[in-house]
């Protein structure tokens, strides 16, 4: 069995939201990037396990997206700080963590449950993994999770004008090596 530990200086995680509605065009389409992450991952053949922890507080919102393009400009400072406190305590409902743990039996598909205070759900990512010498490894990947399914409520702007989409996609590149 072959232990490795994930480099949070090589790797990045990714959340993109959209928002839909009457008046979507009025609300922002966001990217959040997670800037503290720990992880560790067991690998036995082609099977493995992972385990990965996201500090809540470290969720930063990174910009506006305008189709697949950042503008990391578009929200003044003020902004930023009010969408991640709604994010931390309406949607994590005041979790430190969020917990995800994946595992597989090829390298190119895993199985994912992610844990938040209200709730944990289940889905598939796709996987894309490379060698990136001295015995690490480079996985890449995306996926789309259900806010609903989490247990979360409803994310609107006021009045109801818009809401974020159920499905978020998270984005991630993430760089292991070995333990020790």
């Amino acid at each position: 069995m072959n232990e490795l530990n994930l480099d949070p200086t090589a790797s990045r995680l990714t959340i993109r939201t959209r928002a839909v509605g009457m008046l979507a065009r009025l609300a922002h389409d966001l990217e959040i990037t997670a800037s503290e992450l720990s992880g560790r991952a067991q690998l036995n053949g082609d099977a493995w396990t992972a385990e990965l922890a996201i500090r809540a507080a470290a969720l930063r919102v990174a910009g506006v997206l305008r189709g697949d393009r950042l503008d990391p400009e578009a929200l003044s400072a003020g902004d930023r700080r009010d969408i991640e406190r709604r994010l931390r305590d309406e949607v994590l409902g005041g979790a430190e963590l969020v917990d995800i743990r994946a595992s597989g039996t090829a390298r190119d598909r895993a199985d994912v449950r992610v844990t938040i205070a209200s709730g944990s759900a289940a889905l598939a990512a796709r996987l894309s993994s490379r060698d990136r010498g001295e015995g690490a490894i480079g996985v890449t990947g995306s996926c789309q999770l259900s806010l609903a399914a989490l247990g979360v409520r409803e994310v609107k702007g006021p009045l109801g004008a818009f809401k974020v989409r159920d499905e978020i996609e998270i984005l991630f590149d993430l760089t292991l090596r070995p333990a020790g």
